[in-house]
C-alpha cells in the first residue's frame, strides 16, 4: 500500500508563477490518489502556460537586442532585422522556419493582442489556443482583431483549439461578410492538388483550398461508399475503405467508380448538415452558416447550398433570431426518425469534452439506459462517438443531461466536466 500524500488545499486556485512552480516541485506525484493527480495536472498546465508566456517575451527581447558580446551594455533597437530569428534558431536548436514562425507569434501576441498574452501568462489558456487567436485574426485590423478576440477569450479555456478556431472564424465572417467572401474567393483561386511521398515510402494525395461545399459532398460520398462496402462484409477498416474508395473513384476502377453500391447515398449515413440563420436564407443578413464537421461558411455559400438542397444530399437546419432550431431536413418523417435528426442537429458533435467526431459518424445514445426505463426522447438522447459511448457504459464514467443539450460528465477520479451546447446559430 502506497502512503498517500495530500495536495495543498490552495493548489486548484493558486495562480501560476514562482510560488506555484516551487509548490509543484515539492509534491511527490507517485503518492497522490487519482483525484489529486488530476488537480496537480491542471495546476502544472497553468504553470506551463505561464512559462510559455515568459518564453515568448524572452524571444521578443532577444530579437530587439543589438549585436554585442558578453560585455555589451543592455541596449535595445527599435526595428527587428531580418536575421533576428537566427539567434533564436541557434540558441534553441530550431529550424529557421520554426524560429521565424515562433518569433512572429511572440511579437504578434505582445504587440497586437496583448490580452491574449496576458491570458496565457495567467494560465487561462495554453499556447495552442493563443496561436489560434493570433492566426485567426491576422487578416483583420488591429482594433477589430482585439474586439473579436475579447468576445471569445473568456470561454476559450473551455473549448478545444478546433472549437475555438471555428467560433472565432464565425465571428470574423460576421464582422465583415463581404471581406470574408473576398478572402474565400481569393483562396479558392489558389486551389491545387498536391502529391508527394513520405519517409515510409507511401504517398500523400491531397486537395487544398477547395470550395467547402464541394469538398463536404465529396467527403460524404466517399464515406458513404466505404460504409456500404463495410456493411456488405468487406474486412478492411473504415479508414482503409475510405482511402481505397477515394483512389478507386479517381482511377475509375472498382465497384465505387462503377456505381455498384446503390445504397451508398451520403444521406444514408447522416448526410452533410448545413445550419443557417433564417435571416441569411431570406437575404436580410449575411451572417455565416455552418457545415457540420467543417465549420463556418460565408452567407453566399450557405444560400447556394440551401437553394440546391432538394437535389442533393444536404440536410438544412434553420434557426430563428434567438438561435432556436425551427426546421431540420425533410418535414415528413416518422416521429423517432425526426427526433433522431433533431438531436443530431442539436448536438452537432460527440458530447464528450473536446471530442469533435461529427454527429453523422457517432452513436445516438440513451443517457439513462433504455433497459433501465430511459425514454427515446431528445431530453434523454445524446450524440456520442463509439469510444465515448463505451467510456460511459464500460469505462466507469457517468453522464447526466442537466437540460436538453447540456451534459455533465462524472469522471472515475471524482471530477466533473460540463459540456455546454454547441452554438445553435452563428454570432449575431
Amino acid at each position: 500500500m502506497i502512503e498517500r500524500v495530500m495536495v495543498p488545499e490552495n493548489l486548484a486556485e493558486l495562480p501560476p508563477g514562482p510560488e506555484l512552480g516551487l509548490l509543484l516541485a515539492t509534491i511527490d506525484r507517485a503518492k497522490l490518489n487519482g483525484h489529486d493527480a488530476v488537480t496537480m495536472l491542471q495546476a502544472r498546465a497553468r504553470q506551463v502556460a505561464y512559462d510559455q508566456a515568459q518564453l515568448l517575451a524572452d524571444l521578443v527581447e532577444v530579437a530587439h537586442c543589438p549585436p554585442g558580446d558578453a560585455d555589451a551594455p543592455a541596449a535595445r533597437v527599435e526595428q527587428v532585422d531580418e536575421f533576428a530569428a537566427d539567434e533564436i534558431r541557434m540558441a534553441l536548436r530550431l529550424t529557421r522556419r520554426a524560429a521565424e514562425h515562433t518569433l512572429h507569434l511572440a511579437a504578434d501576441l505582445l504587440r497586437r493582442l496583448p490580452q491574449v498574452h496576458a491570458a496565457l501568462a495567467a494560465g487561462d489558456i495554453d499556447l495552442p489556443r493563443a496561436r489560434v487567436l493570433s492566426e485567426g485574426t491576422l487578416a483583420l485590423h488591429e482594433e477589430t482583431a482585439r474586439r473579436l478576440v475579447s468576445q471569445v477569450l473568456e470561454t476559450a479555456a473551455g473549448l478545444t483549439p478546433h472549437q475555438l478556431a471555428a467560433r472565432l472564424r464565425a465571428l470574423v465572417i460576421a464582422s465583415d461578410p463581404e471581406a470574408a467572401r473576398r478572402r474565400q474567393a481569393r483562396s479558392i483561386r489558389h486551389r491545387r492538388l498536391v502529391s508527394e511521398t513520405d519517409s515510409e515510402g507511401t504517398a500523400t494525395l491531397a486537395g487544398y483550398q477547395l470550395p467547402v461545399e464541394r469538398a463536404a459532398i465529396a467527403a460524404a460520398r466517399v464515406d458513404a461508399l466505404a460504409r456500404a462496402a463495410k456493411r456488405a462484409g468487406d474486412g478492411r477498416s473504415l479508414d482503409q475503405l475510405r482511402a481505397d474508395t477515394f483512389l478507386d473513384l479517381l482511377e475509375g476502377v472498382g465497384a465505387a467508380a462503377a456505381g455498384v453500391a446503390t445504397d451508398a447515398r451520403p444521406h444514408s449515413t447522416g448526410g452533410v448538415d448545413l445550419r443557417v440563420p433564417l435571416t441569411t436564407l431570406m437575404g436580410l443578413t449575411d451572417l455565416p452558416g455552418e457545415l457540420s464537421g467543417w465549420g463556418p461558411v460565408v452567407a453566399e455559400t450557405a444560400r447556394q447550398i440551401a437553394s440546391r438542397s432538394r437535389k442533393s444530399a444536404w440536410r438544412i437546419s434553420v434557426y430563428d433570431r434567438n438561435g432556436r432550431l425551427i426546421h431540420n431536413g425533410p418535414v415528413r418523417r416518422r416521429p423517432k426518425i425526426r427526433d433522431a435528426a433533431f438531436v443530431r442537429s442539436r448536438d452537432q458533435t460527440c458530447r464528450a469534452p473536446g471530442c469533435r467526431v461529427p454527429a453523422s459518424h457517432a452513436d445516438l445514445d440513451h443517457v439513462r439506459r433504455y433497459v433501465d426505463g430511459g425514454p427515446t426522447t431528445p431530453d434523454n438522447l445524446a450524440v456520442l462517438c463509439r469510444h465515448d459511448h463505451r467510456l460511459k457504459d464500460e469505462g466507469g464514467w457517468r453522464l447526466r443531461q442537466l437540460q436538453p443539450g447540456v451534459f455533465v460528465w462524472h469522471s472515475r477520479l471524482g471530477h466533473q466536466y460540463v459540456v455546454p451546447p454547441e452554438p445553435s446559430a452563428p454570432p449575431g
